[in-house]
């Protein structure tokens, strides 16, 4: 009873982890005037003030074509070069340790930037890592407390 109890607990922490990690994930913001204007804040409400922003050029990979920072409000602006078609990625990040982030591509075609295809790349998103990585790990513990419970009964 008491490795049941124990096993229980476990499970509830893994699966618990991730609901900690939501509250305090990055929500961007676009508006397209004379530039590009993006804002993040936390899911709180608080700035996401002084992220590292770094932009890549579609032609260049490698090498960042910008490097910022977000002002007091999580602010910054930036015009992608229309003469390079193509996605152009942004990181928004919180320093080196990359415990919050936001990833957004803006694609430019021959007439500029393609507004309406702006998109936040959500397969970059580093709240939800640990806990893809922990699910098998619970999903197992939590069939082996099923199996334990159904077994122990029928004795």
């Amino acid at each position: 009873m008491k490795r049941l109890i124990v096993a229980l607990v476990m499970c509830f922490a893994l699966v618990g982890f991730p609901a900690q990690a939501r509250a305090h994930q990055v929500e961007t913001f676009y508006t397209l005037d004379n530039q590009l204007e993006f804002q993040s804040v936390f899911s709180t409400g608080e700035p996401f003030a002084g992220a590292t922003v770094t932009i890549h050029a579609p032609n260049d990979a490698s090498k960042p074509w910008l490097t910022t920072t977000t002002d007091s409000e999580g602010r910054f602006t930036f015009l992608p070069d229309e003469s390079i078609p193509g996605n152009w990625e942004i990181a928004i990040e919180d320093g080196d340790n990359l415990s919050h982030a936001d990833y957004w591509t803006v694609p430019v075609g021959d007439k500029g930037i393609i507004y309406d295809a702006i998109a936040l790349d959500s397969t970059e998103d580093v709240h939800y890592r640990a806990a893809t990585a922990m699910m098998p790990m619970a999903i197992s513990i939590g069939g082996a407390l099923a199996w334990l419970g159904f077994t122990r009964r029928r004795r």
